[in-house]
């Protein structure tokens, strides 16, 4: 099996026991290596000794006297005269066995050259390094075994311990796969690391539960809009259909006549109603307005003279400044105030306003008539797709759509005081500049 398929806890308790095991294979050699120096330099040292001690006796005393001094001292020494003859003390061997083929113990010897010819080795024996460190190996060996054991066990512990908030995450995800999106994991005070992945994971959830329900809320809303359209899309194809029967069965007249002048209308009405859905969808999308300098005055005076001409029995006031640019998108501007507009004609008793007020940082456009206005409870109701209101009257999209247009361009639009407030933030606007 590759590392990278073994569990997290098995490849952090493998990881630890190997730096582990390296570290005390790192401090065995170093003791070994370290203690053996020592006690060859010691081994030296007793050989300097002895050999001081041969070369002092050897200025007052012949080879034989030399040897059992030596002997005395229960130093090993093994003295050769000039003829031959060995002296030897201290149980030390024949010459011709230093260093002895199988000897009971090593020996470490060192020659002193003598004044008289002769010859002595001093001797030292290796056997209680070579010992010492035998007996270390295996104490060191037995010890790194346990503690690589204990390694094992302490960072198997370890690791299941401190992977524990890992199996929560995992456990509580396994739950919230299964539909139970209010699982959350619990707070840890005492470690600053895990109670930060618990609030970041925490935080995840809360996003995505809320993101889930403004999905469903979307949905719904999607299913509602899409069964309005579908209801008042029946309307005008229901008299397109009867509209076209009739024609059909009505012979060459002023009814065929009105026939047809009815069907123009239906579909006229659908022609309008697809637009305006064509529209609600592409704000939906949310494609960026398409800014460009626009003279605001200009704009809106020629919204008033259309509306003016197609509603003669009202009275249409601009109150506005001359020369008003600003960086907007012209033609979903005109669109919106456009519907704006039809709005005020179909409840206006007699007098339509249009004031543009401008300001260093925004402008506003407010749009109101002497109507009978909107109730308080109805003021946000308005702008909802295909609404009827508490008093039986309904909206299509005029109002909807003119709010996603300011909503698109950073602004807002609202019924307030009695009539409409569209207000673009930001710094474009200007008076007098081209």
């Amino acid at each position: 099996m590759r590392a990278a398929n073994l569990p997290l806890r098995r490849r952090v308790t493998i990881t630890g026991t190997l730096v582990v095991a390296v570290l005390v294979l790192v401090l065995d050699v170093f003791v070994y290596v370290s203690l053996r120096d020592r006690m060859l330099s010691n081994l030296e040292r007793v050989l300097d000794a002895r050999e001081q001690l041969v070369e002092g006796l050897d200025q007052e005393l012949g080879p034989e006297e030399i040897a059992d001094r030596l002997d005395s001292a229960g130093v090993r020494a093994v003295v050769r005269t000039v003829d031959g003859v060995e002296y030897r003390s201290g149980g030390a061997p024949a010459l011709n066995l230093i260093p002895p083929a199988e000897a009971e113990e090593p020996l470490a010897s060192r020659m002193v050259p003598l004044s008289d010819g002769a010859v002595a080795f001093v001797l030292a024996s290796r056997g209680g390094i070579e010992t010492t460190l035998n007996r270390l190996v295996v104490l060191a060996g037995t010890g790194t075994v346990i503690v690589i054991g204990l390694a094992i066990a302490v960072f198997a512990w370890l690791s299941s311990r401190v992977l524990q908030p890992v199996r929560e995450v995992a456990s509580t995800a396994q739950h919230i796969a299964l539909g139970h999106l209010d699982e959350r994991l619990d707070a840890r005070g005492d470690d600053a690391e895990l109670s930060e992945m618990v609030r970041t994971f925490n935080g995840m959830l809360d996003a995505l539960e809320a993101a889930l329900e403004r999905s469903r809320e979307a949905e719904q809303v999607s299913r509602r809009f899409l069964a309005d359209a579908a209801h008042q899309l029946r309307t005008p194809a229901a008299g397109i259909r009867a509209s076209v029967g009739a024609t059909l069965r009505t012979p060459e007249g002023p009814d065929r006549e009105q026939l047809l002048d009815n069907l123009a209308q239906e579909s006229a009405r659908m022609a309008r109603l697809l637009s305006s859905l064509l529209r609600v969808a592409r704000l939906d999308s949310q494609e960026p307005p398409r800014f460009e300098r626009t003279a605001l005055d200009e704009l809106l005076a020629g919204l008033v003279e259309r509306h003016r001409a197609r509603a003669p029995w009202l009275t249409f006031e601009l109150e506005a400044a001359s020369d008003v640019w600003a960086e907007v998108d012209a033609g979903s501007l005109h669109e919106a105030v456009d519907n704006l507009l039809d709005n005020a004609v179909r409840h206006a008793a007699g007098r339509v306003l249009i004031r543009l007020e401008v300001a260093e940082d925004a402008l506003t456009i407010r749009v109101s008539d002497d109507g009978p206005g909107v109730a308080a409870a109805d003021a946000e109701t308005i702008f909802d797709r295909f609404v009827t209101l508490g008093d039986g009257a309904g909206t299509g999209l005029g109002l909807p759509i003119a709010r996603g247009i300011a909503v698109a361009h950073g602004g807002s639009l609202v019924y307030a005081e009695g009539g409409f407030v569209l207000r673009l933030p930001g710094e474009r606007p200007s008076v007098g500049q081209t």
